[in-house]
């Protein structure tokens, strides 16, 4: 099934308040003009070779995009699905697509980055049920990607950073002893439910049981009232045939 294309997403008025994602934002958006003074190390990457400016305006397009998924408990581009606990992470597509830039780009851009130190990429290729024309499974790289404290260091944010972490994560905390306790309370009504149906299951079958036993009852006493009539028939049948069998037996015969 292909992958959709997420509806793009800006920055809110309440992620514009926390101190790291406005001030992130100033300086990412503007990064070309303060290069040699934030990322220092994404200028030696490549090691006496100096990083191409593309780099740096790559960085400014898609930066909002970043800002926008980052998760501040993790520092993961992704987010915590409500429903299940389960972490869900950003597909690059989804990313480039909203930056107005191409996926490959974007692909390229975290290379560096990763190579400079400041994210770390986790990369899982997922085999596919869907086949080619040519019949082989297909398969879909899924990346995580996480932003290392050097990027914070080195955009003049750690500080500020590493607090608001620290408030995240109790968020988080929070958050997940909700889930968890949300879906204990499910866990107990959907067991409730189960043994409603189990004991609804065993009154139906005991119900069924009376009404076969009763039935057999029924039988048995209508056999048993037939029985003693069937037996005086066999009797008064034997008699007669004895009786008849002494008439022929003193029946005088002719004299030859």
């Amino acid at each position: 099934m292909p992958l959709q294309r997420a509806t793009p997403r800006y920055l809110t008025e309440q992620q514009l308040k926390n101190p790291l994602i406005r001030a992130a934002n100033t300086r990412l958006g503007n990064i070309a003009a303060l290069r040699g003074k934030y990322l220092r190390r994404l200028d030696t990457v490549h090691g006496d070779r100096r990083s191409r400016l593309e780099k740096f305006q790559a960085i400014e397009r898609v930066g909002e995009q970043l800002l926008v998924r980052l998760d501040l408990a993790t520092g993961v581009l992704g987010y915590i699905d409500g429903e299940n606990g389960r972490f869900v992470l950003n597909t690059q597509c989804n990313i480039a697509a909203d930056s107005g830039i191409s996926a490959p780009v974007l692909s390229r851009l975290l290379a560096t980055l990763d190579d400079a130190g400041y994210v770390y990429r986790r990369i899982e290729r997922v085999r596919l049920e869907e086949t080619d024309a040519h019949g082989l499974h297909l398969v879909r790289t899924r990346v995580l990607v996480r932003f290392t404290k050097q990027f914070w260091a080195d955009l003049g944010l750690r500080y500020v950073y590493e607090r608001v972490q620290k408030s995240a994560k109790r968020r988080r905390y929070a958050e997940l002893r909700e889930i968890g306790q949300r879906r204990l309370a499910e866990m107990e009504r959907h067991s409730l439910e189960l043994h409603r149906r189990e004991v609804s299951r065993h009154r139906w079958q005991a119900k069924e049981a009376r009404k076969v036993t009763g039935n057999n009852v029924q039988s048995l006493a209508r056999s048993s009232m037939r029985q003693p009539v069937d037996a005086s028939k066999r009797t008064t049948g034997h008699a007669v045939q004895c009786a008849m069998d002494r008439l022929l037996a003193n029946k005088p015969t002719g004299s030859g």
